[in-house]
Protein backbone atom coordinates (compact mmCIF):
# COMPACT_ATOMS: atom_id res chain seq x y z
CA UNK A 1 0.00 0.00 0.00
CA UNK A 2 1.21 3.17 -1.27
CA UNK A 3 1.00 5.79 1.47
CA UNK A 4 0.83 9.76 1.56
CA UNK A 5 1.21 12.28 4.43
CA UNK A 6 -1.25 15.12 4.99
CA UNK A 7 -0.51 18.02 7.54
CA UNK A 8 -3.64 18.23 9.98
CA UNK A 9 -3.98 21.27 11.55
CA UNK A 10 -5.90 21.84 14.72
CA UNK A 11 -7.15 25.14 15.94
CA UNK A 12 -8.71 26.11 19.26
CA UNK A 13 -9.71 29.25 20.15
CA UNK A 14 -9.99 30.15 24.57
CA UNK A 15 -10.99 33.09 26.24
CA UNK A 16 -8.35 33.83 28.69
CA UNK A 17 -7.18 37.05 31.17
CA UNK A 18 -3.23 38.12 31.09
CA UNK A 19 -3.16 36.57 34.65
CA UNK A 20 -4.99 33.35 33.23
CA UNK A 21 -2.63 32.98 30.60
CA UNK A 22 1.14 33.84 32.46
CA UNK A 23 -0.48 30.85 35.01
CA UNK A 24 -0.46 28.24 32.13
CA UNK A 25 2.81 28.84 30.52
CA UNK A 26 3.67 26.08 28.44
CA UNK A 27 0.52 24.05 29.39
CA UNK A 28 -1.23 26.28 27.08
CA UNK A 29 -0.92 23.80 24.27
CA UNK A 30 -2.77 20.60 25.32
CA UNK A 31 -0.70 17.36 24.94
CA UNK A 32 -0.51 17.25 21.48
CA UNK A 33 3.36 17.47 21.75
CA UNK A 34 3.16 13.86 22.53
CA UNK A 35 2.63 11.37 20.21
CA UNK A 36 -1.23 10.33 19.72
CA UNK A 37 -3.12 7.20 18.43
CA UNK A 38 -5.81 7.79 17.20
CA UNK A 39 -7.89 4.43 16.42
CA UNK A 40 -6.04 1.40 16.76
CA UNK A 41 -3.36 1.75 13.77
CA UNK A 42 -3.07 5.47 13.02
CA UNK A 43 -0.41 7.66 15.04
CA UNK A 44 -0.51 11.42 14.78
CA UNK A 45 3.34 12.71 15.02
CA UNK A 46 3.40 16.00 16.47
CA UNK A 47 5.28 19.00 14.93
CA UNK A 48 4.50 22.51 15.93
CA UNK A 49 1.98 24.34 17.90
CA UNK A 50 1.68 28.08 18.43
CA UNK A 51 -1.05 31.25 20.06
CA UNK A 52 -2.10 33.97 18.64
CA UNK A 53 -3.41 36.77 20.12
CA UNK A 54 -6.54 37.44 18.42
CA UNK A 55 -6.56 41.30 18.25
CA UNK A 56 -9.27 42.90 15.99
CA UNK A 57 -7.71 46.23 15.84
CA UNK A 58 -4.75 45.15 14.07
CA UNK A 59 -5.63 42.03 12.46
CA UNK A 60 -8.74 41.04 10.14
CA UNK A 61 -10.36 39.82 12.64
CA UNK A 62 -13.74 40.15 14.66
CA UNK A 63 -16.91 38.66 16.33
CA UNK A 64 -19.77 38.11 14.32
CA UNK A 65 -22.42 40.62 15.08
CA UNK A 66 -25.22 38.86 15.01
CA UNK A 67 -23.93 35.16 16.56
CA UNK A 68 -20.87 36.69 18.67
CA UNK A 69 -18.39 34.19 16.68
CA UNK A 70 -14.86 34.91 15.74
CA UNK A 71 -14.63 35.20 11.83
CA UNK A 72 -12.18 36.79 9.36
CA UNK A 73 -13.13 38.72 6.79
CA UNK A 74 -12.82 36.70 3.60
CA UNK A 75 -12.88 40.43 1.44
CA UNK A 76 -10.30 41.75 2.68
CA UNK A 77 -6.69 41.06 2.59
CA UNK A 78 -4.45 38.75 5.53
CA UNK A 79 -7.49 36.89 6.71
CA UNK A 80 -7.06 34.54 8.73
CA UNK A 81 -7.13 30.74 7.85
CA UNK A 82 -7.86 28.66 10.89
CA UNK A 83 -11.65 31.51 11.67
CA UNK A 84 -14.57 30.99 10.29
CA UNK A 85 -15.24 32.54 7.13
CA UNK A 86 -17.08 36.03 6.86
CA UNK A 87 -17.51 39.39 5.14
CA UNK A 88 -18.95 42.87 6.16
CA UNK A 89 -22.91 43.88 4.68
CA UNK A 90 -24.17 47.25 5.91
CA UNK A 91 -20.80 48.15 8.18
CA UNK A 92 -21.52 45.14 10.39
CA UNK A 93 -19.12 41.81 10.20
CA UNK A 94 -20.87 38.35 9.63
CA UNK A 95 -20.06 34.73 9.88
CA UNK A 96 -20.39 32.40 6.74
CA UNK A 97 -23.68 31.09 8.72
CA UNK A 98 -25.19 34.98 9.50
CA UNK A 99 -24.45 36.20 5.98
CA UNK A 100 -27.68 36.78 3.33
CA UNK A 101 -27.92 33.64 1.90
CA UNK A 102 -27.03 35.25 -1.76
CA UNK A 103 -23.10 36.59 -0.38
CA UNK A 104 -20.58 34.29 -2.06
CA UNK A 105 -19.04 33.56 1.41
CA UNK A 106 -22.65 32.39 2.85
CA UNK A 107 -22.80 28.95 4.10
Amino acid sequence: MNKKTYLVKVAYLIDLSDEEYKEMGDQLIPELENEMIVGEHLKLDWQSSSTILLNSETMNCGKCFKCNSWVTDREKPDSIDELNNGAVVDNRLLCDECLPEDHRWAF
